[in-house]
């Protein structure tokens, strides 16, 4: 898929930005349709830079109350010289996704003790 409107680089680091304003790249298919997804999560893992994103119409449906039952549908992405590529090793898919959680778990202790 073509990424359009956002540049990547080595200090692009989104998780650091306080405001809660949501992210939105333009994804093309292989048939030419466009979609727009929220950035969710941006990580370097095993050399490897990856974007967890989700639709933004299911984003914006989720923070004006209306969840589904089901949740957002994540899509995992490699990202490489500004072109995401879905990820399709869902080996490496599960690692990403144990280390997200790890992630997370270590500072939400670490805020529990502060």
């Amino acid at each position: 898929m073509a990424h359009e409107g956002h540049e990547h680089g080595p200090d692009c680091n989104h998780e650091d930005d306080d405001s809660f304003e949501i992210e939105v790249v333009e994804l093309e298919d292989e048939n030419g349709e466009k979609e727009e997804f929220a950035i969710l999560e941006e990580v370097d893992f095993e050399g490897r830079h990856f974007c967890v994103l989700a639709p933004l119409d299911e984003v914006q449906a989720q923070s004006d109350g209306k969840e589904s039952e089901e949740g957002l549908s994540l899509e995992i992405f490699e990202v490489v010289d500004d072109m995401f590529t879905a990820l399709e090793d869902e080996e490496m898919a599960e690692r990403l996704m144990k280390h997200l959680d790890d992630v997370a778990a270590k500072l939400e202790a670490e805020e529990e003790e502060d």
